[in-house]
Order: C-alpha cells, then sequence, then structure tokens
C-alpha cells in the first residue's frame, strides 16, 4: 500500500507542477496555444483602433478612377453644298456677206466677248458684164467701137486701163444675172455679135459662232450687222 500511496502522491505533485508551469508560476512564459489566442482576444486592454493615416487603404476606394474614354467625335456633317451652276445653253449665230472690213470689226468683239469664232472667205458674183472682149490694140477697140455706134448701140466704153481686160468695150454693167441676159438679147436683136458676159466677183467672208444668248445679243442686235445674219452651216 505504501507504494501505491507514493505513487499517487507522486502523480498529483506531477500535476501540479505540470500546471504551474502552464500558469507561469514558475517564472516561464507560458506556452503558446489556442487557449493562449484565445485568453488574448479576450484582452480589451490590447484592442488598439487604427487612424485613418494607419488603416490599409481600400484599393477601390483609393484607387484613382479610370477617365472614361473619350466619346467618338460625333460624325461632321458637311454643310450643304449647292449645285454646280448649269451651264448656259450655247446658241450659233452666222453673218454672211461681210466684207474685209467688216468681217475684222465682227471678229474682234467676238474674240473680246469671250468666244472664238469660225471665219471662212468665199469669191461670190458681185455683177454681170456684158462686154465684148479686149482687142488686140487701141485702133482695133475705136473700129469696134464706131461699128456698134453705126448699128445704134451707143452705150458703150473703151476700157483703158492696163490689165488683162485693156481695149475691152464695155456694154453694160448689171447687179443680177437675169438682167445681163436681157440686155444681151438686145443687142444681138440690133445685130451686135461677139458680145458675151464676164462675171465679176469679190472676197466676201462668212462668220460663224457659238455662245450664250447673253453675250450673243448685244452684237446680233447691231443695225450694221443685221441685214447680214444668216443661218448656221448645218
Amino acid at each position: 500500500m505504501t507504494t501505491l500511496r507514493f505513487l499517487f502522491i507522486l502523480l498529483v505533485i506531477l500535476n501540479a507542477l505540470a500546471f504551474g508551469a502552464l500558469k507561469g508560476w514558475f517564472g516561464f512564459a507560458p506556452p503558446a496555444g489556442e487557449p493562449e489566442r484565445i485568453t488574448n482576444q479576450l484582452h480589451p486592454d490590447r484592442i488598439k483602433m487604427l487612424t485613418p493615416t494607419s488603416a490599409p487603404e481600400d484599393k477601390a476606394a483609393t484607387e484613382t478612377p479610370a477617365a472614361p474614354e473619350p466619346a467618338p467625335p460625333p460624325d461632321v456633317v458637311a454643310p450643304p453644298q449647292e449645285p454646280p451652276p448649269v451651264a448656259a445653253a450655247l446658241i450659233c449665230r452666222a453673218w454672211s456677206g461681210l466684207n474685209a472690213s467688216d468681217a475684222d470689226r465682227l471678229s474682234a468683239r467676238l474674240a473680246a466677248a469671250g468666244m472664238t469664232p469660225r471665219q471662212r472667205s468665199v469669191e461670190v458674183p458681185s455683177s454681170w458684164w456684158v462686154r465684148i472682149p479686149p482687142q488686140p490694140n487701141r485702133d482695133a477697140a475705136d473700129r469696134q467701137a464706131r461699128a456698134l455706134r453705126a448699128k445704134g448701140v451707143d452705150d458703150l466704153f473703151i476700157v483703158q486701163e492696163a490689165g488683162p481686160n485693156q481695149f475691152a468695150i464695155s456694154l453694160g454693167l448689171f447687179k443680177t444675172e437675169a438682167s445681163s441676159r436681157l440686155h444681151l438679147s438686145q443687142l444681138r436683136a440690133k445685130g451686135v455679135r461677139g458680145a458675151g458676159i464676164a462675171t465679176r466677183t469679190t472676197i466676201e467672208y462668212r462668220i460663224e459662232v457659238d455662245g450664250e444668248e447673253a453675250q450673243l445679243t448685244p452684237i446680233a442686235d447691231d443695225e450694221a450687222l443685221t441685214r447680214h445674219l444668216t443661218g448656221c452651216s448645218p
């Protein structure tokens, strides 16, 4: 029995020593563990409130918000454009029967108005000449003139100017072919032989131009040119 009592007392002493060690009665820090963590949590004097400067910053609160992406610029609406002006219709005007002086003056006016005239010249009959062809010399021409007067033809003269018609005997100058033929038939009725008709020509000018009516009206209304207005060539 003594041994059992000894063992029991020894066990009590060892438990007491172990409990004292756990409580730190012997100057040693109590071992860390779950009881210690719970004990520390129950000490209000160890609770420390964090100031705003020492508190951990909330990343979501302190993070600078990203600048919003700029909205795409609105579609630039171009101002409505005026339709291009419609070009004025061009019309054709033509003048014919112009002499050299009138043709030069008209061409200059058309060019000054910004138009390009088209000019051409043509040789046209200006008169019809009833005559007896040139004689070999003046004596022959005089003999022919005396013979004509003997037949009652007094309206005549001998061409004196040097040239292809020198010593021709003129019997009349007419503006139309019909009148010249009538006179020739009258001479033949009087017994005149060897007379004929020669056509005299002159140079006339024709001018055509395409332009706007506003450009052409002042020129077409020129009284000096009105009588020369004619249709354009097809």
